[in-house]
């Protein structure tokens, strides 16, 4: 598997933990709009830094 697939994996990986670990540490209070779209930009947010950081030159 080439390293991009891998870094790839690896951010999806980054992304799906950041997402599912982010509802329990924040704490659920019901189903507010604004709480859930602060877990989704958070983990898109830490994915990108993921895959801009794990960049070779």
């Amino acid at each position: 598997m080439n390293r991009t697939m891998k870094r790839a994996i690896v951010s999806v990986a980054v992304f799906a933990g950041i997402y599912l670990l982010s509802g329990p540490i924040l704490g659920w209070h019901g189903y507010e709009m604004y709480l859930r779209a602060i877990e989704f930009l958070a983990a898109v947010i830490g994915a990108g830094c993921y895959w801009i950081g794990s960049n070779e030159r």
